[in-house]
């Protein structure tokens, strides 16, 4: 391994390789709890991100200018707003299916983040007649997470303001909490949080960072950051899975030395407070 990096491509791929098994482990398993492999949904989707983000560090050709063959550069940008995709669908996970205390807070949690995403549906008049059923099945569907959600004691415990919103489908968390709650050190979720919010929302430093890495070489040290930033996302997200289900823990035990550096490199990032 190179000694002036936190980690190897090839410890990257391992974990990704990991991330996968550790997701799949569930597959066609049944489980008392019909909530419970939603997860999965979220674990593929950290997958699919950190996957397609090694495909990109691999570099890019762009056709065009045509006039000298086109473009080779390392698209470090794109990798750095995938990254903070990465990182907050492995929050999203914790944060709705490892960290709540009891049966309540997991199903109010569950609901809302469903309801989240599917209140986008609510109100949209179908212009095909084919597809008013299944406009009615959309309001049928968010009326039922709506009704899961007002019988929580979570919910009832809320101002009537917070109701109104959660019933919209809202959810308001900070994301440094829910970083900290899951072993993450402060100092660096809140950097790298508002780092990874530049690139997204195109601030004065993100420019600053495109135009300035001009070589190959500077480039590339941009990407490995980001990699780090979702090579943690994934060994956490092992980690949490491991903790929670017998299947992940045995596919975990197949990989001990993998496993041991997977706790340095999650242990080392919770240490900074």
């Amino acid at each position: 391994m190179d000694e002036e990096k936190l980690f190897s491509a090839q410890e990257y791929l391992q974990v990704l390789n990991l991330t996968y098994e550790t997701a799949q482990s569930l597959e066609g398993k049944l489980s008392e709890d019909p909530r419970l492999p939603d997860c999965q949904q979220l674990a593929l989707k950290l997958f699919m991100h950190c996957a397609s983000s090694h495909w990109l560090s691999l570099g890019t050709k762009a056709p065009v200018p045509e006039s000298t063959g086109g473009a080779n550069f390392f698209d470090f940008a794109s990798i750095a707003v995938i990254a903070r995709a990465a990182l907050e669908t492995y929050l999203t996970l914790f944060e709705v299916f490892i960290d709540p205390a009891n049966d309540d807070e997991f199903e109010f949690g569950h609901a809302l983040w469903q309801l989240s995403g599917f209140i986008v549906r609510e109100g949209i008049a179908p212009t095909d007649p084919s597809l008013e059923e299944a406009a009615i099945e959309a309001g049928q569907d968010i009326e039922y997470l709506r009704d899961r959600i007002r019988a929580t004691h979570a919910y009832q415990a809320l101002t009537d303001g917070q109701k109104r919103a959660v019933l919209n489908g809202r959810r308001t968390r900070n994301w440094n909490d829910v970083a900290v709650s899951a072993g993450f050190g402060l100092q660096f979720v809140r950097r790298i949080y508002s780092y990874y919010s530049g690139f997204a929302h195109a601030d004065g430093l993100s420019g600053v960072q495109v135009m300035g890495a001009k070589t190959p070489e500077e480039q590339r040290f941009h990407i490995d950051m980001h990699l780090f930033t979702m090579l943690l996302a994934m060994s956490k997200m092992i980690l949490d899975y491991a903790g929670k289900f017998e299947e992940a823990a045995k596919t975990l035990q197949q990989h001990p030395e993998l496993h041991r550096r997977i706790l340095l490199w999650t242990d080392a990032v919770r240490r900074l407070a």
